[in-house]
């Protein structure tokens, strides 16, 4: 496997050395894209991080003060362990979970979720329509699903669906009756409401 192909792996499911370093310099860069995402959420009682990687988004949301109880996923165990170390304090004061799970099977309650987000992975996930289709399930009536990603990943990396004007059709063919788009020249902000 060629140096490119092995960083793609590795952001895609971080293991080892290198992929704990990609996890911190991760949620360093990822900050300002995490809070523009954040920004487009009402209140609520849960929220969901899917692919929490290094555990920045969660403690983001979390001081938000938007949500009474964070929780956390991610597919990779060495992102599971790095944002359980890197949240270690929320969740000693019970704000916060994370555990290791799949988007194709969230293992929550149906409209358990008052918001579910995604920052910079959603183009990594397999069976898109389906993983986006699982989002909506969990969430409650009204709930808001916001998916953040820079324009050029999501063109290199999926197949489909990989405009902004086709990551809205995802977000409309998944179920969201409401379907927000904000952009600026590298980023998508996508908003779906349920």
């Amino acid at each position: 496997m060629g140096l490119l192909q092995n960083l793609i792996e590795q952001s895609r499911l971080p293991d080892g050395f290198i992929g704990r370093l990609m996890l911190k310099i991760m949620n360093n860069a990822h900050k300002g894209l995490t809070l523009w995402g954040i920004s487009k959420l009402k209140s609520g009682k849960n929220v969901l991080d899917v692919s929490c990687g290094g555990g920045s988004a969660i403690r983001l949301l979390a001081e938000s003060g938007k949500f009474e109880h964070v929780y956390g996923i991610d597919l990779s165990p060495e992102a599971v362990a790095l944002s359980t170390q890197y949240n270690q304090r929320l969740i000693n004061r019970g704000i916060v979970t994370i555990e290791k799970a799949s988007v194709l099977e969230l293992p929550f309650e149906n409209a358990f979720f008052d918001a579910i987000v995604t920052f910079q992975s959603h183009y990594h996930w397999p069976h898109i329509l389906q993983a986006v289709r699982e989002i909506h399930n969990k969430l409650t009536p009204g709930g808001q699903f916001v998916l953040v990603a820079e324009k050029y990943k999501i063109e290199y990396h999926m197949k489909e669906y990989n405009t902004a004007k086709l990551t809205k059709d995802l977000l409309r063919d998944s179920g969201f009756r409401i379907v927000q788009l904000f952009e600026n020249s590298k980023h998508i902000c996508a908003l779906g409401t349920k």
